[in-house]
């Protein structure tokens, strides 16, 4: 099936203008597509932020700080990750070299990317209903409790082991002023990786993920 076909479908919505989406796939290491991709990536990832923001504001009873922690879960580079692998974007973007189309990084922004397309071929009310369908996964696994994850993981191996969790920094990429680091924490033989941009963003996210697959919660939307 043709990539940008399939994106589509799984988007929920046929392009009128597919330069746009075809734009959106056209990642910023190739130079000459580095403006028009930063540009959608950019639009895409504030209009992420207020769909996400609007779904907080109306599910989550708590303060503004909860609000916010909430928001931050939703719309962090592994859940743009997550998804954009869920709708294949990895086979259908373009990068200078094939080891790209893997980068967590890449995906994550590849994803803001569509969003941003998806807005300007449409309007809000498609982007929206876009992102809470993809997204939903994640809203039903979501747990408040879980916003202090490495305290809780850590409490969880000790209970049961004994042990603690065991962090390894992967891989550092990007800038000196913008470094981007991998994470994995291995505990009671399961492992989880992440991403973030500074050690302990990463492995924060790494330890939520990890709780997630040992211990699954939700969080009353009622």
């Amino acid at each position: 099936m043709d990539t940008i076909k399939n994106l589509e479908e799984k988007l929920g919505y046929k392009f009128k203008k597919r330069k746009l989406l075809q734009g959106a796939l056209r990642h910023s290491s190739i130079r000459r597509y580095a403006v028009p991709f930063e540009r959608l990536e950019f639009l895409g990832d504030r209009v992420l932020g207020l769909v996400i923001a609007e779904y907080v504001y109306v599910n989550c009873r708590g303060t503004e700080g909860a609000m916010a922690k909430m928001q931050a879960a939703f719309v962090c580079a592994e859940t743009c990750y997550d998804i954009a692998k869920s709708i294949d974007i990895d086979n259908a973007i373009q990068t200078a070299g094939e080891h790209l189309k893997e980068n967590k990084t890449v995906l994550a922004d590849a994803m803001e990317a569509v969003l941003g397309a998806l807005f300007i071929d449409s309007n809000y009310e498609t982007v929206k209903q876009a992102v809470l369908r993809l997204w939903r996964r994640h809203f039903l696994v979501y747990d408040e409790s879980l916003q202090d994850p490495k305290t809780r993981l850590q409490e969880l191996c000790q209970k049961m082991s004994g042990e603690l969790p065991a962090y390894e920094v992967k891989n550092i990429t990007g800038s000196d002023h913008a470094p981007v680091f991998t994470v994995s924490v291995s505990a009671l033989g399961k492992t989880a990786e992440a991403i973030g941009h500074s050690r302990k963003d990463a492995e924060i996210v790494a330890a939520r993920l990890l709780l997630q697959d040992l211990t699954v919660g939700s969080v009353d939307f009622g």
